[in-house]
């Protein structure tokens, strides 16, 4: 009886779905109707991909340049857009028939909604924040075609949500319908916007906690092998060889690259428009070679070579379209490290070149045939199985100047040989520099062609004309003289030299000046660089949250990932060496606590994420221009104040008690932010509401305010236990910091010793390069942390690595003098182990010529003075051939 009234439930969904999707094409005029019919077939016939996406919200943005001044809309709505289009590709993939029609009809009256709705652009900015909030939620599970056929539930409430979603495209509809006047004296109401919100947010968190329920089961089911399951799921799904392409297909793509190259792109695309790329000549004809060439924007700091590039991100989206053109794209940021490493970008390169392509059975076998990580030569390979004849794809990078030396050659030398391989064009950026090391190394690029942004550049001034109509539109620049609207354009234009980030700093600045004299000596005053800029913006901001400004720029420069407003608010609630939590020390208003920062800070509007404006701001805090301002700091007691501040946090004693429930989840794309909002928001209010309750209960002392105090009790508890959000990324990033913790002060030291003992930390696991921790101690010469790993009673002085290496095999090889003593001091260790090459530590130090480490070496008497590596040479040998005049002078001398 359950079954039946779940597929009663189901078909009840699925039929209403359908009426809903021809009520809203009913409702269309015989024009929109065959538009509607055209969009709808053409989904039908190929299915949208993440293309689609890209094009429609690159259209969206084309239409309403010049309209809304600079602002940008798309971006906004490409996680939403993302749900629906991979709702309509489950439709075409998974379920066919009559449902496919639906799927595809839910895509393409949502793409023709937004196109009707870019002519409305009053609604725009509210609209689009709409669908960005509904966005942070919607469900994109790149799994969801391999779960979907096991769930009724998933079923059911996946109509649910695309129901509400066709509910307000046909809203918006109506609304464009009705005429001038009535939308002229009309507004969309915020009370309907909210219920959609709602009812969104409710059905998203529905299909969030079935795909959890599911995805546990999916894991438990494989470690068991559960034949019984297996023949369960044959049944469910309607090709079980379809589950298995598309099974194949995301093993692929995340072998390639988990990388998420999209976030940055949008952050970057909302900042403006730009038009200098499409007036060119060399743009133009670099858009339109059929062969593999490349084009090279270089221009000064701030010129705006990055808004430039993710603006030519669209451009070319929308010239592939109808063509079987791929496009691929990748910032790097200076703020994830994890962006500039070579492996990383040609990576997501791969993932983006391979998503494409329906059936990577052939690629999955050569994946099967080897262990390693991704390297060159086997993505070479993946490319010569997978890419079909006369490939043709653009690759859009920006950012190669934030990458070192070493990772820009390999990156430079990798894109030259594919550029051999197929046909790519490829668009990159570069700042100018005084000297052509990157010119020179650029020649391995095929048929390179240069162009510089000119300091005259013509978006400038729609820039400067865009923003300034934004703040006075919206009352953040208020002036008392009209005329000085002028004066302020043409003085920053004078001012500017090409460089948009110190003309949005100017502006940011100015919005500040309370009269209009005070606007008008600061234009006569304007800084001359951004050095200076910067200096100003932090001198005139510290105000109250002073002992906040070095402590917040400290964290958020050397985060390796941008913060989360919740997660910097805990880090900085944090004294290291007290390991007691107190939530009293929580921010309580941490917007206005970065306002001591100025516009040096930003928070992303959709992922609430903490970043530097530019990497420019780094440069100067780091390298001594901040000195001024008296919060100049390096990078190395930056990374001590983040390790202290993690070895303290996970000391807190409240985690041993709730440490099951705060693990943190492998959460789905699209949902972390959400609840960051919610619990921001949610818990602010809620403070609130509590607190002007008790005021009221004063004014009637005969009121009972026990209910009110149980709220405040529930509600503080839910506060300081249920929400630990830094200890997410504590956890997942001890490491890259943990060697910069001040160990030598004794609370410190004892506390990250009971980390280790306690297995907070966990020392075991293989780390990046196959390097377990306690091995990248030893090649950081940390003598603090390596005794620490070694009391603790959790690792062996004689642990080796994956490829045989000792500790003192490590610690020899890098020169760490302490290290190679502490080691020899234990009285435990091999002297005379032997690892890669069969080489001692004693050969170690003589071919490097670490004179200190080889001296205690010989000292113990114990090594082998004439040891031999695979290729017979001995210490003696090694010092001399490499000219090591003083180890061969101790290796002579103990001989005798």
């Amino acid at each position: 009886m359950s079954v039946m009234l779940a597929n009663a439930s189901r078909l009840k969904s699925e039929i209403r779905l359908a009426q809903a999707v021809s009520q809203f094409e009913a409702d269309l005029s015989s024009e929109q109707k065959t538009t509607f019919c055209t969009y709808r077939s053409q989904s039908l016939y190929t299915p949208p991909d993440s293309g689609d996406v890209m094009r429609l919200t690159a259209e969206i943005d084309r239409r309403a340049s010049g309209k809304v001044g600079g602002r940008c809309f798309g971006p906004r709505l490409t996680n939403f857009l993302q749900a629906v289009q991979q709702f309509a590709a489950l439709g075409d993939i998974i379920v066919g028939g009559s449902q496919n029609i639906i799927a595809c009809g839910v895509w393409s009256l949502l793409r023709m909604s937004l196109l009707l709705l870019v002519n409305f652009t009053s609604y725009l900015e509210k609209l689009s924040s709409l669908f960005m909030n509904v966005g942070r939620s919607a469900p994109r599970y790149q799994i969801m075609a391999l779960l979907y056929p096991r769930s009724k539930n998933l079923q059911s409430h996946l109509s649910e949500y695309f129901i509400v979603i066709v509910r307000l495209c046909h809203q918006l509809l109506k609304f464009t319908q009705k005429s001038t006047f009535w939308q002229v004296t009309s507004t969309l109401s915020d009370l309907d916007i909210k219920a959609f919100q709602s009812e969104l947010d409710f059905w998203a968190n529905s299909i969030k906690e079935e795909v959890s329920l599911l995805m546990a089961k999916k894991i438990e089911e494989e470690a068991q092998e559960n034949s019984r399951f297996r023949a369960l799921s044959s049944k469910l799904s309607k090709s079980v060889s379809l589950q298995q392409e598309l099974a194949t297909n995301l093993r692929v793509l995340d072998f390639c690259s988990k990388y998420d190259y999209e976030t940055t792109w949008k952050q970057i695309r909302k900042v403006g428009n730009a038009t200098l790329f499409s007036q060119a000549a060399e743009y133009q004809e670099w858009k339109g070679r059929s062969d593999s060439c490349t084009l090279m924007y270089t221009g000064k700091l701030g010129s705006g070579k990055s808004v430039l590039l993710a603006n030519i991100v669209d451009d070319i989206h929308l010239h592939v379209q109808g063509k079987d053109i791929a496009v691929a794209y990748f910032f790097c940021r200076h703020d994830i490290p994890e962006s500039l490493k070579a492996q990383t970008v040609i990576g997501s390169l791969a993932r983006q070149l391979l998503r494409p392509i329906p059936n990577l059975a052939m690629v999955a076998e050569l994946l099967d045939k080897t262990t390693s990580a991704l390297d060159f030569e086997t993505l070479l390979s993946l490319f010569q199985r997978a890419l079909p004849p006369n490939y043709r794809a653009y690759f859009i990078l920006d950012g190669l100047d934030e990458c070192d030396s070493t990772k820009k050659k390999v990156l430079i030398q990798h894109l030259g040989e594919l550029q051999e391989l197929f046909t790519l064009s490829l668009c990159v950026s570069h700042r100018t520099e005084p000297d052509n090391t990157f010119i020179l190394s650029s020649e391995k690029f095929t048929a390179v062609r240069i162009t510089s942004i000119p300091d005259e550049n013509p978006d400038i001034k729609v820039f400067i004309d865009a923003e300034l109509e934004s703040c006075i539109g919206s009352q953040k620049l208020v002036i008392g003289n009209p005329n000085l609207i002028l004066e302020i354009r043409d003085t920053l234009l004078k001012g500017s030299q090409g460089m948009f980030l110190w003309v949005a700093l100017q502006i940011e600045s100015l919005c500040a000046m309370r009269t209009d004299a005070a606007i008008r000596d600061a234009l006569a005053d304007l800084p001359k660089d951004l050095p200076e800029t910067f200096s100003r913006i932090l001198q005139r901001s510290e105000g109250p949250g002073k002992p906040y400004q070095r402590p917040i720029l400290e964290l958020v420069t050397i985060a390796h990932r941008p913060l989360t407003i919740e997660e910097l608010r805990e880090a900085l609630s944090v004294v290291p060496r007290d390991a007691v939590w107190d939530p009293a020390r929580l921010l309580n208003d941490v917007y206005s606590t970065l306002s001591c920062c100025g516009c040096l800070l930003t928070v992303d509007e959709e992922e609430l994420t903490v970043r530097l404006v530019h990497h420019s701001v780094k440069q100067f805090l780091l390298n001594g221009f901040a000195a001024s301002t008296n919060i100049s700091f390096t990078l190395n007691s930056a990374q001590r104040k983040m390790a202290d501040i993690i070895v303290t946090y996970l000391s807190y004693g409240v985690f041993e008690t709730q440490l099951s429930t705060l693990v943190a989840p492998q959460m789905m794309t699209g949902l972390v932010p959400s609840g960051i909002i919610h619990s921001t928001l949610d818990s602010s209010s809620t403070i609130r509401n509590l607190a002007l309750k008790l005021l009221k209960s004063r004014k009637c002392p005969e009121h009972d305010i026990s209910r009110t105090l149980a709220e405040i009790s529930k509600s503080l508890s839910s506060r300081s236990i249920n929400k630990f959000h830094f200890y997410s990324y504590a956890k997942s990033y001890w490491l890259q910091h943990i060697f910069y913790v001040s160990a030598q002060e004794p609370v410190i030291r004892d506390l990250l010793l009971r980390l280790f003992e306690r297995n907070v930390l966990n020392t075991n696991p293989a780390a990046e390069d196959d390097w377990i921790p306690l091995i990248w101690a030893l090649q950081n010469g940390n003598k603090i942390v390596v005794k620490l790993l070694l009391d603790s009673g959790k690792v062996d002085a004689n642990s080796k690595d994956t490829r045989g290496q000792t500790l003192l095999l490590w610690a020899a090889e890098n020169g760490h003098e302490a290290v190679v003593k502490l080691l020899l001091e234990t009285g435990k260790v091999d002297v005379d182990s032997k690892g890669t090459g069969e080489q001692t530590p004693l050969l170690w130090g003589a071919e490097n010529g670490h004179e200190a480490v080889v001296k205690l070496l010989l000292e113990t008497g114990k090594v082998d003075i004439n040891s031999k590596n695979t290729w017979g040479q001995t210490p003696l040998l090694w010092a001399a051939e490499n000219g090591h005049e003083a180890v061969v002078k101790l290796l002579l001398e103990t001989d005798e």
